[in-house]
């Protein structure tokens, strides 16, 4: 028994019990009285199992083998797999922050595209209008002789609604002045065109009247129940007494008065108009580049465009504090001269200074108060 080689506790691990195998080591044997006669029956039992117990060792080593392979496979495999995860979740947070960058940008973008489509659909609105007005005026128009003979009132509503735009449009604008014109009762509405602003007072329950020269437009209000006079300035106001107005609106219209007719509307206004009435002007913005070059002059029966520093000085001569004179209605979004993010900063403030004059808004307001 001296060539015998035992293990006193379990081997660790598949390297452990490969080890045993190979060197054919055995747990000890308990100590016994006769342990000679053990010994004799062990060796002879040894002898004639010899054989198989090879083959079982040898089926136990390679059994061990295979085992180890299997368990480099599995942790060769399992490196690749986390090696595979880690680039998929790199790729999946590389996708996650380009999506971010692509959202961010649309984001950017929808409010643009907003602007952009609503100033198509008030285009589109404007042209049904125009179409509109044309059917309806080829409809009911006389035909003296049988002959078509457009009359001027007939071709400057024609002209009004190409360049002003649907009345929708025009009665979203004036909405502005609806709470101006609530306290201060009644309301004179001096060359009321369409009759928006008219239309808006009527169902505010707002006590307004109307004056103008088309008697085509004065015939259609008048149609729809409207009060509204044929008369001009400063007739408008002959026969109103002296502060008998609450306020007086002039939308668009001392851009078509000579300057003598001008003076007289301040004039007028100061003398029918209450303590504390308003006089709201609206006009194109005579500061505006591109309305004073260009807009502005669409309209055949503009005079002059009026500046701002001009209706200023004349509403104070004739009594007037001032509550509002501003610039509205900006051009569309797009118009103006593009900044890009990478222009240097002496550049950006020349485009803001050329945007803020060439394309500044396209209406002038100003509201006064009757001291």
């Amino acid at each position: 028994m001296s060539d015998e080689r035992f293990v006193d506790e379990a081997p660790a691990g598949a390297d452990g019990w490969r080890e045993v195998w190979l060197q054919d080591r055995r747990y000890r044997p308990r100590a016994s009285r006769h342990e000679w006669l053990l010994g004799f029956f062990r060796r002879l039992f040894r002898r004639a199992t010899e054989p198989d117990a090879e083959r079982q060792k040898n089926f136990n080593v390679v059994l061990l083998d295979l085992l180890g392979d299997l368990r480099r496979d599995i942790e060769n495999l399992r490196r690749d797999v986390r090696g595979d995860i880690e680039n998929v979740q790199r790729d999946v947070r590389n996708a996650d922050e380009e999506l971010a960058r692509e959202l961010a940008k649309i984001r950017e973008l929808i409010p643009v595209a907003a602007r952009r489509n609503d100033a198509l659909i008030a285009a589109l609105d404007q042209k049904i209008e125009s179409v509109a007005v044309r059917i309806r005026d080829a409809v009911n128009a006389p035909v003296p002789g049988g002959t078509p003979t457009p009359s001027p009132d007939f071709v400057y509503r024609r002209l009004e609604d190409s360049l002003r735009g649907g009345e929708g449009d025009v009665r979203a604008s004036v909405m502005h002045y609806v709470p101006l014109v609530r306290e201060a009762q009644p309301v004179l509405d001096v060359g009321c065109g369409r009759g928006e602003l008219l239309m808006v007072c009527r169902e505010q329950g707002i006590d307004a009247r109307g004056f103008d020269t088309n008697e085509r437009s004065v015939a259609d209000l008048r149609a729809r129940g409207l009060d509204v006079m044929l008369a001009g300035i400063p007739e408008c106001f002959a026969s109103m007494a002296d502060g008998s107005a609450g306020s007086i609106v002039a939308m668009h219209v001392v851009e078509h008065l000579p300057v003598d007719v001008l003076f007289a509307f301040f004039r007028e206004a100061a003398r029918v108009l209450r303590k504390g009435g308003l006089l709201i002007v609206e006009t194109p913005n005579a500061e505006s580049l591109l309305v004073s070059a260009s807009e502005f002059w669409r309209d055949p029966t503009h005079l002059a465009p009026r500046h701002p520093a001009a209706l200023t000085v004349l509403a104070r001569e004739h009594g007037f504090d001032l509550d509002e004179v501003r610039a509205v209605h900006p051009f569309p979004e797009g118009t103006g001269i593009a900044i890009a993010p990478d222009d240097p900063p002496q550049l950006q403030r020349a485009i803001h200074a050329i945007n803020d004059r060439l394309f500044a808004p396209q209406d002038l307001r100003l509201i006064a108060r009757r001291r």
